[in-house]
């Protein structure tokens, strides 16, 4: 299981965006630092909930496959925090669906419903 290293982030209130959040995680054998913002932390535990397995034996899966591709591509330099990210948001899409977007109250010109943005911005008076 991976162990959280330095796990706190600053939320901005304006925003509601939180900061980076650092944890270590083994990754074959060795400790690895990654700095991801919490969601998709959250989002990385979620999917191994699902999937039955550890952050760590996730992340390290995800590795393996950008080194094959690597390997078989010109593509490189791709950080392994981008590419959780990508993964993440990818995983995700392909579980949404039409009906999970309309109970999410999406597609009604307002992208920001239940996003940490889903702020009414302060107005001006002049």
């Amino acid at each position: 299981m991976s162990s959280v290293g330095d796990s706190k982030s600053h939320v901005d209130q304006s925003t509601g965006a939180a900061s980076l959040a650092s944890r270590t995680l083994k990754l074959s054998g060795r400790d690895v630092s990654i700095r991801l913002e919490p969601s998709y932390w959250e989002g990385l535990e979620e999917i191994c909930r699902r999937e039955v397995m550890t952050v760590d034996e996730l992340c390290d899966d995800v590795r393996d496959r950008m080194e094959q591709q690597a390997r078989h591509s010109s593509r490189s330099g791709v950080s392994l925090a981008n590419a959780l990210r990508v993964f993440v948001v990818g995983y995700f899409r392909q579980a949404a669906t039409e009906r999970g977007h309309a109970r999410a109250g999406h597609g009604q010109g307002r992208p920001f419903i239940a996003t940490p943005f889903d702020t009414v911005p302060a107005t001006s008076d002049t």
